[in-house]
């Protein structure tokens, strides 16, 4: 009750003495909030001291099984979303294994000299949402909370770092074979569910730093379920309408991609799948990897993929625009009806022999090359969704968003850890990561 009152009269002579020489609306707004968070940062360091208080006692039973005794009470500084707090916790010291032991912070999860949890979580936050000084800024404007770019930095490396540990968990639970069979046994098979990959590219510092940056490909894949069908007609409105889109992704070899995508797929029962669906461009590592994690999976080239190869041969051949046009709209008719032998007649005719790297023949290689992939009336009769916009989504939100803004150069491993920070987030996972930092074994 003291405390109550003390914190009441606080409060009081603050709002008193600063309010009054408040001029407007706005200077009250902001003298109340810094007010209202100094009465938060005293009533949270006043709780944590009666907290420490309670852990006093002669000894306490250590892990390794040993009776650590009580040294004294040593001061931590921890920054908080209220700011900086100074708690008194208890010390023991363990005579078998001579480690000291801090029961408070174990209890509560504290971190000395650091970031607590929640500053973590939403400095990690702000770091995959935007550029980290941009984050930083408005981080100290919203919350008046100080924090340098590299603190927001630090912040979602830590929990990418924690997704990549969540994967390597994922992946010897989808390697183990009683884990295997119990979900053979256990597991709702999904009536339908989509897969999809893709690639795109992100800027790493080479060995001497930006002078030999290199351009390394960014692989986001994706699982979704949707109800969504495509129109009647090509030219009709599409809908795409995911839903529980789950992110991946990786700066790696495809073989390694490849691992990650079966690890991944296992989390959503992609094995036992009634209808497995995976959409993709033409590019041969997706495929090879869906034939060799997914040999029963439907291969889908996505749509819109197949008709830009149409749109750049009308492009080269044709100079009028109507021509270009009514060409490519005759071409896609054929191709969404099925007729992929009147595309690939069409292409053929077009063909510039003197011409190098020409986009005919480039089209009639990809249609030849991907024609398992293209019965369109078929998927369309059997209600699949032959669009990839989702992982189209996933590459802007994940590499173009946040990994390719203007100016950024990444080291390798710290790209690796934002890129999957950003994908977790944006698989609404941040609150799952989020429990895993609070719960981290803490060493003393």
């Amino acid at each position: 009750m003291e405390d109550t009152t003390g914190l009441e009269k606080m409060l009081s002579e603050y709002f008193s003495h600063q309010l009054a020489e408040a001029t407007s609306l706005t200077e009250m707004e902001q003298v109340a909030r810094r007010g209202l968070l100094e009465v938060g940062r005293r009533a949270l360091e006043r709780w944590l001291e009666a907290e420490g208080a309670k852990e006093v006692s002669g000894s306490i039973v250590c892990e390794c099984g040993a009776e650590a005794s009580y040294v004294r009470q040593r001061v931590a500084r921890l920054r908080t979303v209220l700011g900086a707090v100074r708690c008194r916790r208890a010390y023991y010291v363990c005579p078998g294994c001579r480690r000291g032991r801090y029961p408070l912070d174990r209890r509560l999860g504290l971190r000395p000299n650091g970031m607590s949890g929640e500053v973590e979580r939403l400095a990690g936050m702000l770091g995959v949402e935007r550029p980290f000084e941009q984050g930083s800024c408005l981080l100290e404007e919203f919350l008046l909370l100080s924090l340098s770019d590299h603190s927001l930095a630090k912040a979602s490396q830590a929990y990418g770092e924690e997704q990549r540990k969540r994967e390597e968990e994922w992946t010897h639970e989808a390697h183990d074979p009683e884990r295997v069979l119990e979900h053979q046994r256990t597991v709702k098979p999904p009536r339908r569910l989509y897969g999809s990959m893709d690639g795109g590219r992100v800027h790493i510092r080479g060995e001497t730093g930006v002078e030999d940056a290199l351009w390394r490909e960014l692989k986001v894949g994706a699982w979704f379920t949707t109800y969504a069908q495509p129109p009647t007609q090509p030219g009709g409105q599409w809908s795409i309408r995911a839903e529980n889109i789950h992110y991946y992704t990786d700066i790696c070899a495809a073989e390694d991609f490849g691992r990650l995508m079966w690890t991944t797929g296992f989390q959503h029962h992609a094995q036992l799948a009634v209808e497995l669906i995976i959409l993709g461009d033409g590019a041969r590592w997706i495929w090879d990897l869906v034939e060799e994690h997914y040999p029963q999976a439907i291969q889908i080239v996505d749509w819109f993929h197949a008709c830009q190869y149409l749109a750049l041969v009308a492009q080269a051949v044709f100079s009028a625009n109507e021509e270009r046009v009514n060409w490519v709209e005759g071409r896609q008719t054929a191709l969404w009806n099925g007729d992929l032998d009147a595309v690939l007649a069409a292409c053929r005719t077009l063909i510039d022999p003197n011409r190098e790297d020409d986009p005919a023949h480039k089209a009639v290689t990809y249609f030849i090359n991907n024609r398992h992939r293209m019965d369109y009336p078929t998927y369309r009769a059997n209600g699949y969704h032959i669009g990839s916009g989702t992982i189209e989504s996933g590459i802007k939100q994940i590499g173009a968003q946040r990994m390719k803004v203007p100016g950024a150069t990444w080291n390798l491993p710290a790209a690796r850890k934002v890129a999957k920070a950003r994908a977790a987030y944006l698989s609404h996972d941040w609150d799952v990561l989020a429990t895993r930092r609070t719960h981290l074994k803490l060493v003393a």
